[in-house]
């Protein structure tokens, strides 16, 4: 979520850019949805267009590298195919292509990819792509932004970008997800839980809450009133 007052557009973006794109998007907390307010859209789409774009391709064992391939040709086709669907429910489609970098005869690469422009209700809004593939839905007031970033079946983590601590506060206590970042993203600590609502798998991962997930508590009841007392 980025509200109409983030006074860092250019940090937003690169939080942005990275949440997504970094691991070809196959992270679980992948940041695969932007929910931006209409005021900023336009600046930020573009600067996480740049930060896109400026990102280099290559190989995982290469230092220079900053995107790695996909994981599977299955997947690549799975990611690839979004594209198609982007276009067919109305987005606006910057990249999507597979793209071979130089040196490299294997890999299956996805260059960085946004759909803007994306209705929350259809299947680039609803649905999971895995990739390095960034849905834009655009809103007007935090209210709507919370409303939109909730309609979804998912909720293991989302980040809120503003320049008012209270609006913050506010937006972190209504959005229904396990781990909620403000004016950053994918920040982390093994004392902190990890884990989502909803769709996004049950218990947590990390700090003390974790034993509770790999516990089965087992009550034992005894019944010592029975018999009577006897001087035997």
């Amino acid at each position: 979520m980025v509200l109409a007052d983030t006074e860092d557009l250019a940090a937003c973006a690169e939080s942005v850019a990275w949440g997504i794109f970094y691991n070809a998007g196959q992270t679980c907390h992948g940041g695969s949805r932007l929910i931006v307010d209409e005021r900023v859209h336009d600046e930020l789409v573009e600067r996480v267009l740049a930060v896109g774009r400026s990102l280099v391709l290559g190989d995982p064992l290469d230092e220079a590298t900053q995107i790695g391939t996909i994981a599977s040709e299955k997947q690549l086709e799975r990611v690839l195919a979004y594209t198609d669907i982007a276009a067919a429910e109305g987005a606006v489609v910057h990249g999507g292509r597979r793209v071979r970098p130089d040196g490299l005869a294997d890999g299956y690469y996805v260059e960085p990819t946004v759909f803007d422009h994306v209705d929350n209700s259809g299947r680039i809004g609803q649905e999971e792509i895995f990739g390095p593939a960034l849905s834009v839905t655009t809103v007007r007031g935090a209210a709507e932004a919370v409303r939109v970033a909730n309609d979804s079946a998912y909720g293991l983590a989302a980040s809120v970008w503003t320049g008012n601590i209270t609006t913050a506060h506010a937006a972190a206590r209504e959005l229904r997800a396990g781990t909620v970042w403000v004016n950053t993203f994918d920040a982390s600590d093994i004392i902190t839980p990890f884990g989502g609502f909803k769709n996004s798998g049950s218990g947590r991962d990390r700090s003390l809450h974790a034993f509770d997930a790999y516990t089965a508590l087992k009550t034992t009841w005894i019944n010592l009133g029975s018999s009577p007392l006897t001087d035997d």
